[in-house]
C-alpha cells in the first residue's frame, strides 16, 4: 500500500511582508544511513508502520550485517538492554532557506543524544526510544531549533506466524524547507507536535496472510514569529488523521506472492476564517506480487487507485493512479542496493484547497570496503503535481560519504550533498540549488 501522510499547509508568502534580511550572528532509516538522515536536516515526515508482505533481507549484507568488535554493548537493567548514544555533527549549508532571492550560507552544529531500551524473549518485544537534537547557527541565530521524540512499541508474537503490535509516540519537529510543507521566505523554522498511536495485527493461514492496521495522528503546529517581530498564526495547519488499512497476501510459491489492499483515511483540519472547510477523506485501492530471485534479487511492486475527496463539494476531488514498489538487490557480499517508489497526498499551501500528490523514488546504497569502513549513497528524485493548478514541481537530492568504524564506541560520517528544484510553469515558489556538508562523529556504549 502506499503510504500516505497528510498535513496541513500555508501560504509560502506569510512572511513576504514582514521578513528582512536575517540578522548575523535545521520513520527510519538504518543506523548505517545515520549520516544520510543527518545530511538532510534531521527532519522526517510521519508515515504509517509498514504493513503487508516484508521484504525478507539476508542477515549478512551491508545494513543488516552484525559486526561482531563493533557491535554496542549497552547496559543490561532490570531484564532491558540499554543503548546509549550521543552524535556530534557540524554541517555547511550554501543556501540555508532553499530560496533563489534570498540565498544565505551558514554552518550548523547540531548535538543529538539518544536513548534505547529492547527486551526481547520467544513471546514479546518491547522498545522505548527517546532522542533529544539541538541546532544552533553560527551567524543566522534566528534558525536555531530544538527537537525531540519519544516512542515505544510493544509486539506480542516475535517467533511464530500471528502477532499484534501496539505504538505510541510523540515528537517536535522542524519542517525541512524547500519542501512542499515549508516554502516559507524566512522567519523562524516551522515547528511541529504529533502525538501518534497505531494498532497493528498479522494472521496467517499456511500460505494465506491478513495484514491490518488501525492508526489515529494529531499534528499540531507552533506560531512563528518574523524578524521584525509580527507573528503569524500556524493553527490552520493543524490537523488530526484516523485510518485504517488492509493487506491480504497469498504465497504462490516460495519464492512469490501476490497480495491486494485497500486504505482509508479521515483528516481533519483545524478551521480557518480563509480557508473555509479542507476537511477531506483520503482512500486507495492496489494489487501487486513480490518475486525473490535467490537471495539475490527482492522486488514487489504495486499499483491501483486513489482518490482524495474533500468534504465540501465545491473543491471537487483529486483522483488517479496508485503505484508504489521496493527493491532490494545484493550482487555481492559486499553491495547492497536498496530502491523504493511511493506516493503520498498532502493539502497545498498556494492554491489554499486543493492537494498535491507527491511521487518519490529513492535509491540508497552501501559498499563495505572494509569491515571498519563503509561507502554510503543515496539519490531521490520527487515529482510535485498540485492538482488542477497550471504549474508543477521536481525535486532531486543526492549525497554520498563514508563511514569509519574505529572501535564499537566510536564511528564517524563524512557527506556531501546537492539539492535542486525545478518549477514548471507560473507557481508562487522559487527553483533553488543547494550545496551542504557534513561531518558527524557518534559515541556509543
Amino acid at each position: 500500500m502506499p503510504k500516505i501522510a497528510f498535513h496541513g499547509a500555508g501560504s509560502s508568502e506569510l512572511f513576504s511582508h514582514i521578513a528582512s534580511p536575517p540578522t548575523l550572528r535545521i520513520a527510519h532509516l538504518r543506523a548505517s544511513f545515520a549520516a544520510i538522515a543527518l545530511s538532510t536536516a534531521w527532519s522526517h515526515t510521519a508515515e504509517a508502520q509498514n504493513i503487508g508482505p516484508q521484504i525478507r533481507e539476508p542477515n549478512d549484507v551491508p545494513g543488516s550485517r552484525i559486526i561482531p568488535e563493533y557491535k554496542q554493548i549497552g547496559y543490561d537493567i532490570a531484564g532491558f538492554k540499554v543503548l546509549p548514544t550521543v552524535t556530534f555533527g557540524m554541517r555547511g549549508d550554501d543556501n540555508v532557506f532553499t530560496r533563489t532571492s534570498v540565498k544565505e550560507s551558514d554552518i550548523v552544529l547540531q548535538a543529538e543524544p539518544r536513548l534505547r531500551l529492547r527486551k526481547e524473549d520467544r513471546f514479546q518485544n518491547i522498545s522505548l526510544e527517546a532522542m533529544a537534537r539541538t541546532s544552533s547557527y553560527l551567524k543566522l541565530a534566528s534558525q536555531d531549533s530544538t527537537e525531540y521524540s519519544l516512542e515505544g512499541t510493544y509486539t506480542r508474537g516475535t517467533t511464530g506466524p500471528n502477532s499484534i503490535a501496539v505504538n505510541l509516540g510523540y515528537r517536535r519537529e522542524a519542517i525541512m524547507r524547500g519542501t512542499v510543507e515549508n516554502d516559507l521566505v524566512g522567519g523562524e523554522p516551522l515547528m511541529r507536535r504529533v502525538l501518534n498511536g497505531s494498532f497493528t495485527g498479522r494472521k496467517q493461514f499456511n500460505r494465506l496472510a491478513i495484514d491490518a492496521q488501525v492508526l489515529g495522528m494529531r499534528q499540531r503546529y507552533e506560531d512563528l514569529e518574523g524578524n521584525a517581530g509580527a507573528a503569524a498564526d500556524q493553527h490552520f495547519r493543524n490537523v488530526t488523521r484516523y485510518g485504517v488499512q488492509g493487506i491480504v497476501s497469498y504465497e504462490i510459491s516460495g519464492r512469490t506472492a501476490i497480495f491486494a489492499g485497500v486504505e482509508y483515511d479521515n483528516f481533519d483540519y483545524a478551521p480557518s476564517r480563509q480557508l473555509v472547510n479542507r476537511d477531506a477523506e483520503n482512500w486507495s485501492g492496489t494489487m501487486g506480487v513480490r518475486y525473490e530471485i535467490s537471495q539475490l534479487i527482492y522486488a514487489q511492486v504495486g499499483v491501483g487507485y486513489r482518490r482524495y475527496d474533500f468534504k465540501d463539494a465545491a473543491f471537487g476531488a483529486i483522483a488517479g493512479p496508485a503505484v508504489w514498489g521496493h527493491l532490494r538487490y545484493f550482487p555481492s557480499r559486499l553491495l547492497a542496493v536498496r530502491g523504493s517508489i511511493e506516493q503520498s497526498n498532502t493539502t497545498s499551501p498556494y492554491d489554499l484547497v486543493g492537494a498535491v500528490t507527491l511521487t518519490t523514488v529513492k535509491v540508497e546504497a552501501e559498499y563495505e570496503m572494509r569491515r571498519s569502513l563503509s561507502w554510503l549513497g543515496a539519490t531521490k528524485f520527487t515529482l510535485e503535481d498540485y492538482g488542477k493548478q497550471p504549474y508543477s514541481a521536481r525535486r532531486f537530492d543526492v549525497s554520498a560519504g563514508p563511514r569509519l568504524r574505529f572501535t564499537r564506541w566510536l564511528s564517524a560520517n563524512v557527506n556531501v550533498g546537492y539539492a535542486r528544484r525545478f518549477v514548471n510553469g507560473p507557481a508562487p515558489f522559487e527553483p533553488f540549488s543547494q550545496f551542504y556538508g557534513l561531518l558527524s562523529v557518534t559515541l556509543a556504549r
